[in-house]
């Protein structure tokens, strides 16, 4: 039987007893229903894995034993950097859910011309949601260090701040493809536009400053189908599914 796995923010160590914050026993005691002496594999995104089992669970309070500490590691050699442009929620979701599946190393929330209006006050609560998305995403896909994502930004701001290495974004009807857009170094940048692609003067600044520019065959994609199929190409093609 696979073994529940929870991130668990916090210091972790072998013998140590912990208590889950309220919303980890919620899940543990009334939505899996687990009970003492339940063996569990616990992570706090920093490497590895404890296993561990339920203590005690007091008013809804779940206390946990940690046993051991298993340095396993399932990070690809290769780091993908997603720069990913803000979609409606439910497909950003989605591409972030699928990214950190795929084996994203790092995520930029880009706010393009055709994104959708998104007000600065919803900023923050934005980004909290995405990163339980990727603390979700890890505890069932396996990963032990969780990807990182940056504060929302602008594609004014962004464009200068972030030289062209090794970085290409797509668009239907490029001359290349993706691999001969980039070089399979250990870091590539994919870049993904919104619904409706990048518009043309933001093309025009990518390719400007150098990014390189690649079609994803004779369809054109979603673009949250598009995060998965460049992720899975690069990692079908240099990384950890080859």
């Amino acid at each position: 039987m696979r073994l529940t796995r929870l991130f668990v923010s916090a210091e972790l160590q072998t013998g140590q007893q912990i208590l889950l914050d309220s919303d980890r026993s919620h899940y543990l005691v009334n939505v899996l229903r687990l009970r003492v002496d339940t063996p569990l594999i616990i992570f706090n995104g920093q490497g590895g894995e404890y296993h561990a089992t339920v203590a005690e669970i007091k008013k809804k309070q779940a206390y946990l034993t940690i046993e051991r500490f298993d340095p396993i590691s399932r990070e690809s050699t290769l780091r993908l950097h997603l720069v990913q442009a803000i979609s409606k929620p439910e497909h950003m979701d989605y591409a972030i859910q699928k990214a950190v599946e795929l084996g994203v190393t790092h995520i930029t929330p880009l706010l393009t011309k055709r994104s959708p209006p998104l007000a600065k006050n919803r900023f923050e609560k934005r980004e909290q949601h995405w990163q339980k998305i990727i603390q979700n995403a890890c505890e069932q896909c396996g990963r032990t260090v969780l990807p990182s994502i940056g504060n929302i930004i602008s594609f004014d701001k962004w464009i200068d701040q972030n030289p062209a290495q090794n970085s290409v974004f797509f668009m239907p009807h490029a001359e290349q493809n993706l691999t001969q857009s980039v070089t399979p170094e250990e870091t590539i940048q994919l870049i993904i536009g919104a619904e409706g692609g990048f518009s043309d003067e933001e093309i025009a600044l990518l390719t400007q400053k150098g990014h390189q520019a690649a079609h994803l065959g004779a369809r054109i994609l979603r673009t949250e189908t598009a995060a998965v199929t460049v992720l899975s190409l690069c990692q079908g093609f240099w990384g950890d599914l080859n």
